[in-house]
């Protein structure tokens, strides 16, 4: 179960409070205690307190990304369409064809040109950029 800093406790008058288990008393938002509300905004306010801190938790850990790290993320070969449908492999960070051992990959059967596209994506999907075997 995953850490929650936030949590509910009902009053004896049937209002709740937001909980701050770190400091062991009534949640602060903007110089005001969250306690004596109703179960509803106690509720949502324990939500969203509990998801800021998740936020600043994972901002803290993240690494140094490439800084064209967000063309890769997605996909980064694709195909395109020539004349008389055949389709050549581009690379979506270069603009380029891809070139295999030599050999621009043009002209190549609807079929072959996906089988590679979906190849070199999952290959750089689990080396990452400029990583290889």
């Amino acid at each position: 179960m995953p850490y929650k800093r936030y949590g509910l406790e009902e009053n004896s008058d049937g209002s709740w409070r937001v909980i701050d288990y770190r400091e062991g008393k009534a949640a602060e938002k903007n110089g005001e205690v969250l306690d004596r509300l109703p179960h509803d905004t106690a509720s949502n306010l324990e939500f969203i307190l509990n998801a800021q801190e998740k936020g600043k938790r994972t901002a803290k850990v993240a690494p140094q990304q490439h800084p064209k790290a967000h063309l890769m993320a997605a996909v980064r070969y694709s195909r395109r369409e020539n004349l008389n449908n055949y389709w050549t492999v581009v690379d979506a960070v270069t603009g380029q064809p891809v070139v295999i051992d030599g050999v621009v990959m043009d002209m190549l059967l609807d079929e072959e040109a996906e089988e590679l596209v979906e190849r070199l994506n999952r290959n750089e999907n689990e080396y990452g950029p400029f990583k290889r075997p």
